[in-house]
């Protein structure tokens, strides 16, 4: 968890979550027991729903220009995460960002032919948004 949301993100977007007064990002790495898969998911809270569009409207996801991976320890199947290629996933969800970062442990980009961290990314993601459904009405 942080207060200096930028310090989650990167490029541009990192600065509209300073900009737009992000006020925390809290977010973890999950590995599979294959570590097969290292998948970053997180909540940005900011103050509106407002700042929150405003922010998502900022992401270049082709350009890797939005939150980042979040490494684990060495050997933990996560410690690759943030250098490499992989699917993200995000919503908006009144004043929060809702995002996950799916990626392969052993830390290879995926080619054309590999298209399973898509699912992976978006489920993650949705379970983390349940978990606001279920805490918040907005």
């Amino acid at each position: 968890m942080t207060d200096s949301c930028e310090q989650a993100a990167a490029g541009a977007f990192a600065e509209a979550l300073k900009q737009r007064e992000c006020r925390r990002v809290l977010r973890a790495t999950y590995v599979d027991a294959k570590q097969r898969y290292a998948v970053t998911t997180g909540i940005a809270v900011l103050p509106s729903k407002e700042a929150a569009l405003a922010v998502d409207r900022t992401k270049n996801l082709s350009g890797n220009l939005w939150f980042r991976g979040l490494n684990g320890d060495t050997g933990s199947g996560a410690d690759r995460v943030a250098i490499s290629g992989g699917y993200a996933a995000g919503m908006v969800w009144g004043r929060y960002i809702v995002f996950s970062y799916a990626t392969y442990a052993d830390g290879h980009t995926p080619t054309t032919k590999e298209q399973d961290l898509g699912p992976v990314s978006g489920a993650f993601r949705d379970h983390t948004a349940e978990v606001i459904g279920k805490r918040v009405t907005d």
